[in-house]
């Protein structure tokens, strides 16, 4: 299924498998970046290249902004490169923003406006990341008055998006499983590896320097500035921004690594379909997602292999063939025409979220005053696709204007998660097992 050598069991438990194993990457291998080798100067350096770090880099080099990225490993290493690849063009929750001071009305109008953010940075940069706008759909069984609700209020915000019925979802979907549900014609998918390492390709050519294999060991003040020290090298810079996905395993500000619940979570590609079959399944080219339970979303990439995620059982992060058992028994329930069609497992991989709540779907990003000249965007949770790339936009331009009041999340100080271990309890070890179940049973 994937390359030599083997992860162990707690690199499939921990989600730092090696990125090798991640089927968003592509057959030839792309650009690798040195490690950082002496002392460099920098305006800003960003610390971490996944989705938000990426975009934050491009940003400030495009605005003429002095910006140095430091990434452990490669470009779309971590969460990045692992991640179900839907280009959600919506919020699952409003609420959790009614704690912010001004409501979270500049998120949300931020993030109405730029809801494309994923494909304007393709088109703008000739970034190739089989982004596609597809739209998407949430599709159910029954009629669910919560989707009534979310159409209302996403079609007021001016959302093209409309409930649909059986007959509709038949001609989208190529199934007739499902009787009710929402089309957004926004959105779609994203092969969030190749975006997050084109965004980085991106800010290269507009004069960012992008160091790889440079994990920071030490961020310690230097006079007015920072230094940041690598094995090999440092950087000297007024602003430090920390892009680091859960913060985990490292030893500078450490207690950023306590602000969040982590969860693992699996996913899976299987070999390219024949075309024939493609065409089939999912006509539209919408992204997929079953309503309520989420098991099970759904993309055909450009590759046409099927590509889909989980969350795997406790322990049991290793069982790749269990969990496409359970995919291929729900698609040969839900897509009948896949029942011969010898469908095979292509690649197999796990990753971490940070979430910054143990409520799933209130999981916000979150932006952290660490030390005077030291921020941290972290804990991106389930939307980062589009809210990675566009708080990264935000916080360049807040940076390169020096206008901290046009922030879009609040500034906050780092707090220790309760309990940090509860989201994966919640998730990992009841919801998910029963959402199996009753998606075996048929109850789904």
């Amino acid at each position: 299924i994937a390359a030599n050598p083997c992860p162990t069991r707690a690199e499939y438990e921990n989600g730092t498998m090696p990125i090798e194993h991640s089927g968003w990457r592509p057959v030839t291998p792309l650009r690798t970046y040195p490690a950082l080798e002496g002392e460099v100067d920098a305006d800003v350096v960003v610390i971490g290249a996944g989705l938000a770090g990426a975009s934050l880099a491009l940003h400030l080099a495009e605005s003429g902004v002095s910006v140095v990225a430091l990434e452990a490993r490669q470009p779309g290493a971590g969460a990045s490169g692992r991640n179900a690849g839907h280009v959600q063009p919506f919020l699952d929750r409003l609420e959790p923003l009614k704690a912010w001071p001004d409501e979270g009305r500049a998120f949300v109008d931020h993030f109405i406006q730029h809801r494309n953010i994923v494909f304007d940075l393709c088109r703008k940069h000739g970034i190739d990341g089989d982004a596609r706008k597809t739209g998407m759909i949430e599709a159910a069984v029954k009629k669910h008055e919560a989707l009534e609700r979310k159409v209302e209020r996403w079609r007021a915000l001016g959302h093209d998006v409309n409930i649909v019925g059986q007959t509709e979802l038949r001609q989208l979907l190529g199934t007739e499983t499902y009787g009710y549900g929402i089309h957004w014609r926004e959105g779609g998918r994203v092969n969030p590896y190749l975006f997050t390492n084109g965004m980085v390709a991106a800010a290269v050519r507009l004069g960012a320097r992008m160091f790889g294999d440079s994990p920071v060991v030490a961020c310690e003040r230097q006079g007015r500035r920072w230094r940041l020290t690598t094995p090999r090298g440092g950087v000297l810079a007024g602003q430090v921004v920390i892009c680091t996905n859960g913060h985990a395993g490292n030893a500078f500000f450490p207690d950023l690594a306590r602000t969040n619940y982590p969860l693992v979570a699996c996913a899976l590609a299987t070999r390219p379909l024949p075309v024939s079959l493609a065409e089939t399944i999912k006509p539209s080219g919408a992204a997929f997602t079953q309503y309520p339970s989420g098991l099970y979303p759904l993309v055909i990439d450009g590759r046409q292999r099927m590509i889909t995620a989980t969350i795997p059982r406790p322990g049991g992060a290793m069982a790749a063939e269990t969990y496409f058992g359970h995919f291929l028994r729900y698609l040969h329930r839900a897509f009948p025409q896949t029942r011969n069609a010898g469908i095979e497992l292509e690649a197999y991989w796990t990753g971490m979220t940070a979430n910054s709540s143990h409520v799933l779907h209130h999981d916000y990003p979150k932006l952290y005053r660490v030390a005077d000249g030291v921020m941290a965007l972290m804990n991106l949770g389930t939307w980062g696709n589009v809210v990675g790339p566009l708080l990264g936009m935000n916080l360049a331009r807040v940076l390169a204007t020096e206008r901290p009041r046009d922030l879009l999340l609040p500034l906050e100080e780092p707090r220790t998660a309760t309990f940090p271990r509860l989201l994966e309890l919640k998730t990992r070890h009841l919801l998910i097992p029963l959402a199996r179940l009753a998606d075996r049973l048929g109850l789904a």
